[in-house]
C-alpha cells in the first residue's frame, strides 16, 4: 500500500535522531515496521498539494535552509528556552539535513530538535522518538511540578503548539504559588482621613475643611505583566490544557479590573527585577509568543512559521535535577569553569563544561548527558569520547577521577532486546589516561513504553528510581 510523502512529512512518522532514505520511491528507516512505497502523480491527474513533487522538494530544501539559518543567526529566538541558569542550548544540530535529487531519491536526517515548520500548504513535523508523554513528564518533572494528564495535544494541533501551551501552563502554575505579582503605586489624593503623609501647605490653607491632601503608597496588581498573562489565559481558554486554570484565571481577571492589554504594548513589558517574582519571567516570554501567534516565525509570510524545541537541553536539565534531588553533590554547571589554551594570538581560551560533575571525598565523577541515539555496535561517537578525555585530563589535574562517562535515554523495548545488559542499565569498561586507569561507564535512563497517562507516570517515576539505584550501586562497586 502506497502513501504520499506529503502526509509522511506531517503525520508523526518522522522523529528525532534518525536518518530516513528514499530510493526510487521506497521510503525506509529502521524504526518503520516495513518500507513505504511513495505514491506519485499519474498521467492525466491534476496537480494537488499532496502530489506536486516539485513544490514538496522545494519546501523541504528552501524552508529547511530558512529554519537552519534562523537557528544559526537567532538561536535564542528560534528555540524555546527555560531562562534558567542551569540551562544552555547545547545542540548545534540543524533542524533537518536534506541530501538528494528529488522526492523519490533523498536522505533526510533529523537531530535533537523537535517541532514543526509550515509554509502554505506544506508541513514538516519532527516528533520525539519517545512520544509526547515523555515530553510532558520531563517538562513537568524538571520544574518540580509534576501533573498527571489524561490527554496529549489537542487533535486539531497540526504541530507542537500544544507543547508551548503546556510549557506555559506549567510555568504559570509554578509561578502562581508565589501569589500574584504586585508593585507599589504612589497616590496623591484629597481624603477625609489621614493616610500616609499630608501636604503641610495644603493643610495650613484648608485646615477648616476637614480634608487632607495625602501622599501614600499601596500595592497594585494591575500592572502590565499581569495584564499580559491575563490576555494569554484568555487566548488559550478553549484549549484542553486550560481546564484546570479556572482559579488562576479568576485571580488574574480580578486583579486587572477587566482592563485589556494592547498588543502594541507587548515589547515594552519587561521582566520583574524583584527576585521574588523571577519565576514569572519565563511566563512573560511564553505569554508573548502565545499572543503573537508566531511560534518563532521565520518568514515575513504569516502562513510560514515554525515551533522548535531543543529536547537535548531539556533532557540534560531533567537528569541534573534527578541528581540534585537525590542528594548528589553536583558542581554548578556555570560555576567556576575550567579553560584550556587554544594557541590563539589574542589569548582566546575554550571553556570546559561537562554536564555532570559529582564531588566526593575520594574524587570526582565526570559525565556528559547525551539525548542522541546510542549506537550499540560502535559505542560512543568519536567526537564525544574525545571530549570526555579532555574533561578527564583537565579535572584530573586537581582531583582523582573516580568515574567518567555518559548518560543516554533508551526505550524500554530496545533495552529489553539488549541481552548484554544482564538486567543492568549501564555498561562499564576501563580506559587508560596518562598511566592511570579510569572506570568508563555509560548509564541509560530507561523510558517507559506507551500506555495510559496515569500508568505512564507511575512507570516513569519507577524509571527515575531505577536510574538512581543503578548509579549508586555502580559507583560504590568501583
Amino acid at each position: 500500500m502506497g502513501k504520499w510523502l506529503f502526509y509522511i512529512l506531517k503525520d508523526n512518522t518522522l522523529v528525532d535522531n534518525q536518518v530516513y532514505r528514499a530510493d526510487d520511491g521506497v521510503f525506509t528507516n529502521h524504526r518503520l515496521i516495513e518500507s513505504v512505497h511513495l505514491d506519485s502523480l499519474q498521467k492525466g491527474c491534476h496537480n494537488k498539494p499532496w502530489n506536486d513533487e516539485k513544490k514538496i522538494w522545494n519546501f523541504l530544501n528552501t524552508t529547511g535552509r530558512a529554519i537552519n539559518r534562523v537557528l544559526l543567526e537567532k538561536r535564542d529566538k528560534a528555540v524555546v528556552l527555560f531562562n534558567d541558569k542551569e540551562y544552555e542550548h547545547n545542540s548545534d544540530d540543524d533542524f533537518i539535513q536534506i541530501a538528494g535529487i528529488d522526492c523519490r531519491n533523498f536522505n533526510l536526517t533529523t537531530g535533537n530538535l523537535i517541532g514543526y515548520i509550515r509554509d502554505g500548504d506544506y508541513d514538516l513535523k519532527i516528533s520525539s522518538r519517545f512520544g509526547d508523554a515523555f515530553l510532558k513528564e520531563i517538562i513537568a518533572d524538571a520544574d518540580g511540578f509534576v501533573e498527571i494528564e489524561e490527554y496529549g495535544g489537542d487533535k486539531n494541533d497540526n504541530g507542537y503548539e500544544w507543547l508551548l501551551i503546556y510549557l506555559w501552563k506549567i510555568k504559570l502554575k509554578k509561578a502562581y504559588r508565589l501569589g500574584l505579582p504586585k508593585v507599589y503605586k504612589s497616590h496623591n489624593e484629597v481624603l477625609t482621613k489621614v493616610r500616609g503623609t499630608i501636604d503641610p501647605v495644603n493643610y495650613y490653607i484648608n485646615r477648616n475643611q476637614g480634608k487632607y491632601r495625602c501622599n501614600y503608597r499601596e500595592h497594585s496588581y494591575n500592572i502590565p505583566a499581569v495584564r499580559l498573562i491575563t490576555e494569554a489565559i484568555q487566548k488559550v481558554k478553549g484549549h484542553s490544557f486550560s481546564h484546570d486554570l479556572h482559579t488562576i484565571k479568576q485571580a488574574f481577571i480580578t486583579a486587572t479590573n477587566g482592563e485589556r492589554l494592547k498588543l502594541s504594548e507587548l515589547k515594552s513589558i519587561n521582566y520583574f527585577t524583584n527576585p521574588f517574582y523571577a519565576d514569572y519571567n519565563p511566563v512573560i516570554d511564553l505569554s508573548k509568543m502565545i499572543l503573537r501567534d508566531e511560534f518563532s516565525n521565520f518568514g515575513n509570510n504569516s502562513d510560514a512559521n515554525a515551533f522548535l524545541f531543543d529536547i537535548s537541553m531539556l533532557f540534560e536539565y531533567f537528569i541534573r535535577k534527578i541528581f540534585i534531588r537525590n542528594g548528589f553533590p553536583l558542581q554548578r554547571k556555570f560555576g567556576e569553569r575550567k579553560v584550556i589554551h587554544t594557541c590563539a594570538l589574542d589569548g582566546y581560551k575554550r571553556k570546559i563544561e561537562p554536564d555532570i560533575v559529582i564531588e566526593s571525598d575520594d574524587g570526582v565523577s565526570v559525565f556528559d548527558v547525551k539525548y542522541k541515539a546510542y549506537d550499540f555496535s560502535h559505542g560512543v561517537k568519536r567526537e564525544d569520547i574525545f571530549q570526555l578525555h579532555t574533561y578527564i585530563g583537565q579535572y584530573g589535574n586537581d582531583a582523582t577521577i573516580k568515574q567518567a562517562g555518559f548518560i543516554y535515554p533508551i526505550s524500554k523495548e530496545k533495552w529489553k532486546h539488549k541481552t548484554a545488559f544482564n538486567g543492568n542499565t549501564s555498561i562499564t569498561q576501563q580506559i587508560e589516561i596518562m598511566g592511570k586507569t579510569v572506570p568508563f561507564t555509560v548509564f541509560f535512563f530507561v523510558v517507559p513504553e506507551k500506555c495510559k497517562a496515569k500508568e505512564y507516570h507511575t512507570h516513569f517515576q519507577d524509571s527515575i528510581v531505577s536510574f538512581v539505584d543503578e548509579f549508586r550501586s555502580t559507583s560504590r562497586s568501583l
